[in-house]
């Protein structure tokens, strides 16, 4: 039996409602029975300079051996939706593309579109006053694909609630690269390449369909129960994601309960909208997300027209250099602004670098604090190239050049506020520096692969709260084949003075890992 893809609009991907006539001119009004479905996108590495892989999915339809012709619920949308992802943000990690209803069936094929794909290298050998990015000639072909399998299955049951998972594939998608010996510009061309899957719930609320680590975006709404409620939660907020989509961005409710780690704010009443934040939740076995940790971070501000109030943004991406004191400690560096927070082009564009300027007023914090599990201080001094960071702080545009004909000054933040964001670093196992009994806790030297480490010396740092994926523990990585590709998930900080911590040896001008999770790349 022919498989039917259902074509649906990304904006109510899978969510849907019938109206079905029957008989003469009396009419009858069926409606479809549906469950909820959450749409989650994450991406395995990629080439290690390329920064950024920023890409719009403008549809997204799912078709099975039993699936019927259907209406979205939301029809008289006016634009199409376009949401977009960047696949340089989501190396190990996963955000909601989509979360709305769907149709009861089974679907085991899908369609994806996509579009307006482009891929963003850093490229020291481009010299100053031009900053050291090569936006390359991109070539990803085919950009639409209609029978995508769905392995394992989509079961859709009535009223209850389903997650798919996106993995795109970004390491082995990418077919040729060159570079045009006139302009320097890389040409590049690829194959997209992605997998599908129904994830399974484990059975508890508590475990439910698995983690998502560091969800970031910024509050639209927030929900205070009143006295005496008997919900599981304890209220809830909504969180706005990829806000860059030009249309359909998607909206999550955030659910807090006694056990969510609240940062940053002890009751809902203080969170205000437009407040900037990163969360880690889960997904219960209803759908739900349920933080565990919130960190509410930073209000930032988009002024009105004719205010003379600065812009306040989150600016996201890894530092490209940078300047010290004589005491080590960073007084200026520069930012690769691959995310914005909320977007507004008008004030700082994506994949652009801006000059972040850090004073005796600025303060420092880390995000997803459980999983600095050395707890190590953050500060002017543990700052460092290739490390990610969040900023907040007012925006000074530039208003034109220096001198005739020289270039236009760049775009500076005032830092209020500096986060370092939890990452993974792509690169190579060199050698076990400490292993306990355990398997797991210790340390390894490793070696980043992308360029903009500038060759730092590295150290990683595990516990037993470490997760190790393609591994077994730390012993593993010694028995690999020559030096194991991997894939380090952690906190990084730079450590100007040698010193012991955790029983283990850190020498001066170290950046050091604070691992949550190890990957073996296969």
């Amino acid at each position: 039996m022919l498989k039917r893809i259902v074509t649906i609009a990304l904006m109510a991907v899978l969510a849907v409602a019938f109206m079905t006539s029957c008989g003469g001119s009396s009419k009858t009004t069926t409606t479809t029975p549906t469950g909820s479905l959450t749409t989650l996108v994450g991406d395995v590495p990629g080439v290690c300079d390329a920064v950024s892989f920023p890409f719009n999915i403008t549809d997204l339809s799912l078709g099975g051996p039993n699936s019927a012709g259907t209406t979205p619920i939301n029809a008289s949308a006016v634009n199409a939706p376009e949401i977009k992802i960047n696949l340089g943000c989501l190396r190990d990690f996963t955000t909601v593309l989509n979360q709305n209803t769907a149709n009861v069936g089974i679907y085991d094929v899908a369609q994806i579109w996509l579009t307006e794909p482009q891929l963003i290298f850093y490229d020291p050998t481009i010299l100053p006053p031009n900053p050291p990015i090569n936006n390359a000639e991109f070539t990803l072909n085919p950009l639409k694909f209609t029978q995508i399998p769905i392995s394992p299955p989509l079961t859709i049951i009535q009223g209850q609630a389903s997650v798919m998972q996106i993995d795109f594939d970004m390491l082995h998608m990418i077919q040729s690269i060159t570079t045009d010996p006139t302009t320097g510009k890389l040409q590049v061309s690829g194959t997209p390449e992605f997998t599908l899957t129904a994830v399974t719930a484990s059975g508890s609320q508590g475990q439910g369909f698995g983690e998502v680590d560091d969800l970031v975006g910024f509050v639209r709404s927030v929900t205070i129960l009143p006295p005496g409620n008997t919900s599981l939660y304890d209220g809830s907020f909504t969180l706005q994601l990829l806000s860059g989509s030009i249309s359909g961005a998607p909206l999550v409710t955030i659910n807090l309960n006694k056990s969510s780690q609240l940062y940053g704010f002890s009751e809902l009443n203080q969170l205000v909208t437009d407040s900037f934040m990163e969360v880690d939740a889960y997904i219960d076995v209803d759908g739900n997300f349920v933080a565990t940790s919130v960190e509410d971070e930073y209000t930032e501000f988009v002024p009105g027209l004719g205010s003379t109030e600065p812009p306040v943004l989150a600016l996201i991406g890894p530092v490209t250099s940078l300047t010290r004191d004589s005491h080590g400690n960073v007084t200026s560096f520069n930012l690769w602004a691959r995310d914005v927070e909320p977007n507004d082009a008008s004030v700082v564009s994506r994949d652009t670098i801006p000059v972040v300027n850090l004073s005796s007023s600025t303060t420092y914090q880390y995000s997803s604090r459980s999983a600095n599990f050395a707890n190590l201080p953050f500060g002017p001094s543990n700052i460092t190239v290739g490390q990610e960071v969040v900023v907040h702080g007012p925006i000074t545009q530039p208003t034109g050049s220096s001198s005739p004909g020289a270039p236009i000054l760049p775009t500076t933040v005032a830092a209020a506020k500096v986060y370092v964001k939890l990452q993974s670093i792509q690169g190579s196992f060199s050698q076990l520096v400490q292993v306990a009994n355990d398997d797991k806790t210790g340390a390894f030297t490793f070696t980043p692969c992308p360029i903009m480490f500038q060759g730092t010396p590295t150290m990683v740092l595990t516990s037993n709260q470490t997760a190790f994926v393609n591994l077994s523990g730390l012993s593993a990585l010694t028995g690999s084949t020559g030096n194991p590709t991997l894939l380090v998930k952690g906190l990084p900080f730079f450590e100007v003075q040698a010193q012991t911590i955790n029983g283990v040896p850190v020498p001066a001008g170290t950046l050091l890992i604070v691992a949550k999770q190890v990957h073996q790349l296969q």
